[in-house]
C-alpha cells in the first residue's frame, strides 16, 4: 500500500507543482480526499460547500515523508475558513497528523487553506481527508470483558445479599 501511495505521489510531483493551486470539491461528499505534490513554500486551497447544516466535519492532513527526497516543514498547517464575501471567517487551524473535528457548521461555502514549505530535495507530498460522516469510537474487546466482569461481580454481590 505504501509503495502504491509513493508511486502516485511521485507521479503527482512531476505533474503538479507551484506556489498555489485550488481544488474545488463542489458540494462536500461524505468523504473527500485531496493529494498535492509541491516544491518550495506553498499555499493550497480546497474549496467546498455544505448544502445543509453539518453536525461534524472531521479532517486530517498527513505528509508522505521519505527523507531526504520528500518532506514538509514542521510548521505546515491546515486552516478552515467560511467564505463570507469580502472578509472570510476563520474557523479553526491545526497541524498535520492531528484529527480535527469542527462541530455545528452552518450551510454555505468553506475552504481549507494548507500552508507550509517543503524540506525534501524533490519537494513534498501531502494528503488531506475530510468527512462529514460522524466518526464513532469502537471499544476494544478488553473494554467489553472488563464491563462483563464488573456486571458479574455486581450480580455475585446481589446474590450473596439475598441468601
Amino acid at each position: 500500500m505504501k509503495k502504491s501511495l509513493l508511486a502516485v505521489a511521485v507521479t503527482g510531483l512531476f505533474a503538479v507543482s507551484g506556489a498555489q493551486a485550488a481544488t474545488d470539491w463542489g458540494v462536500h461528499a461524505p468523504v473527500e480526499t485531496g493529494i498535492a505534490s509541491l516544491t518550495g513554500s506553498f499555499s493550497e486551497i480546497f474549496t467546498f460547500s455544505l448544502s445543509a447544516p453539518t453536525t461534524t466535519l472531521s479532517t486530517i492532513a498527513i505528509s508522505f515523508e521519505s527523507s531526504p527526497v520528500f518532506g514538509l516543514s514542521a510548521d505546515s498547517m491546515v486552516w478552515l475558513y467560511k467564505e463570507m464575501g469580502a472578509v472570510d471567517t476563520f474557523t479553526a487551524a491545526y497541524s498535520f497528523g492531528t484529527l480535527f473535528t469542527a462541530n455545528n457548521l452552518l450551510a454555505g461555502d468553506y475552504y481549507y487553506k494548507v500552508t507550509g514549505s517543503t524540506t525534501g530535495s524533490l519537494g513534498g507530498v501531502f494528503a488531506l481527508t475530510s468527512t462529514t460522516a460522524p466518526i464513532t469510537v469502537v471499544p476494544e474487546a478488553d473494554t467489553y470483558l472488563m464491563m462483563l466482569a464488573g456486571l458479574g461481580m455486581i450480580g455475585l454481590m446481589a446474590k450473596r445479599r439475598m441468601s
